[in-house]
């Protein structure tokens, strides 16, 4: 993984140093979203699955200290960076109990966003090429895109691999039928390669892994 392998959410609620901040992200990592709020923040997201998110506020208020506690509650592997002003800042506790990659107090230089932005990078690639348990016995491993069963290896094609990677991502959310269309074959399947690859994703991991939503999509079961 390098730094422009990133997709990084940057939350900034006042602008201020937007513009410097903006300028080396754009030049670092592959894609910036952006949010201004608690509320937009978790809706960016939910849409785009970050891989860091950076806060930029002066904490008035615990907003967007729970807007994290809500992510930790299912997602370990996103970073988080912490960027402030605030100097005597009474939700560091709470936000140091999250995992944070890097609290950084303003004025900062770009050489120090830029060393976080590293730190970063190498705390996310440590936890995605560890195993997620998916049942007893039963575990994904990130870096070979296999899945370890009773001490034996299954490597994943790729569609099965496109597809278990979007639901260790979404680990709590119904995935609708037409997103994971779009997702592993970009374009319109036929009905029965749709529940083929499901099938077989299931003979390589066990046979609630993924649940039927009838009529809305699927979900993880683990």
């Amino acid at each position: 993984m390098q730094l422009d392998d990133l997709l990084v959410l940057y939350v900034n609620e006042n602008k201020e140093d937007i513009n410097r901040v903006n300028m080396v992200l754009e030049k670092t990592v592959n894609k910036v979203i952006y949010a201004s709020n608690a509320e937009e923040s978790k809706n960016q997201y939910k849409k785009y699955s970050p891989c860091l998110i950076i806060i930029d506020s002066d904490f008035k208020d615990d907003s967007f200290v729970e807007f994290l506690k809500e992510i930790r509650c299912e997602d370990i592997k996103t970073a988080f960076i912490i960027l402030t002003k605030n100097n005597e800042n009474k939700y560091i506790l709470n936000l140091m109990e999250l995992y944070l990659s890097k609290y950084i107090v303003k004025p900062f230089s770009d050489e120090l966003l830029t060393t976080a932005l590293q730190k970063a990078m190498e705390i996310i690639e440590r936890r995605i090429y560890s195993n997620v348990k998916l049942s007893k016995g039963i575990f994904f491993n990130f870096e070979t895109q296999s899945i370890i069963k009773e001490d034996k290896s299954y490597v994943l094609n790729k569609k099965e691999s496109l597809l278990i990677n979007l639901f260790i991502n979404n680990p709590h959310r119904i995935i609708p039928y037409e997103e994971i269309e779009y997702h592993i074959w970009n374009n319109e399947v036929s009905a029965g390669a749709f529940k083929s690859l499901i099938r077989d994703l299931r003979k390589k991991t066990f046979k609630t892994f993924i649940v039927n939503i009838s009529g809305i999509g699927y979900r993880l079961n683990i």
